[in-house]
């Protein structure tokens, strides 16, 4: 092997080796984040350092390809590099992008004017984390433009049948149950994500109405300035299963 085909080989098997490594730095991410080797900080800023070696990678596998095609030889590892590396460039630029899609929030409720309020979450959350307090004239504007269709459940059910079916829907989705008050018609719980182990509390609001009763839900993140719609999506989910329940 020559020196110029020597060189053309290490520009792909670099272009390789920083594809696997965009792969495997969210990953480390989460699972450092989650066994506390880290802060939650860190184990995220891992997506970006990620989407940057996949995108170094994308650039550095096509030049291999170019002059490995000049050269009329075949590129055993420049064509994995440079497929590996936009797979991770394409996967983490989605991932990184929606958190400037979404709304800049961590704190949502079908009920802006009156949101849901916490009982036994106040005690679980530690000194750092994010305040219960909600904040209408701050976060509803943005909520009402990132979220227009979230808005509470009126059903034609009672308000200790519509408890129990929202009980057993909150179990379903492997929510831990905290409180369950049916007399106030309240349940709180919290959902823990799967890699990062990102703790959301959440507190259901059953109220009798003339027709029925009205379902109101609030989740919150404990970490975290903007929570990449996960909020606003645990409690579409909600809604959309009792419905289905229904």
């Amino acid at each position: 092997m020559n020196q110029s085909t020597n060189r053309r080989s290490k520009l792909a098997a670099f272009s390789l080796g920083l594809g696997l490594l965009a792969i495997l730095l969210p990953v480390l991410g989460g699972l450092g984040t989650r066994i506390g080797l880290w802060s939650f900080g860190i184990g995220l800023l891992l997506a970006p350092l990620g989407l940057v070696m996949g995108i170094v990678g994308l650039i550095l596998g096509v030049i291999a390809l170019v002059r490995h095609s000049k050269a009329g030889e075949r590129p055993p590892l420049a064509a994995p590099g440079a497929a590996i590396s936009l797979l991770a460039a394409t996967y983490l630029g989605v991932a990184v992008a929606s958190a400037f899609t979404v709304a800049p929030i961590h704190n949502v409720s079908t009920d802006i004017d009156d949101p849901p309020e916490f009982t036994v979450v106040a005690s679980l959350r530690g000194e750092g984390d994010n305040p219960l307090f909600y904040d209408s004239e701050t976060i509803g504007p943005l909520q009402r433009e990132g979220y227009p269709d979230l808005r509470p459940l009126d059903m034609d059910l009672p308000r200790d049948e519509m408890f129990e079916l929202v009980r057993g829907v909150l179990i379903d989705m492997g929510l831990e149950l905290v409180r369950e008050d049916p007399e106030q018609g309240e349940i709180e719980a919290v959902a823990t994500t799967f890699w990062f182990g990102f703790k959301d509390d959440l507190v259901v609001r059953l109220r009798e109405t003339d027709a029925g009763t009205r379902m109101d839900v609030r989740s919150v993140s404990r970490v975290g300035v903007v929570d990449l719609g996960a909020n606003a999506e645990r409690i579409f989910e909600i809604i959309g299963r009792v419905e289905a329940v229904r």
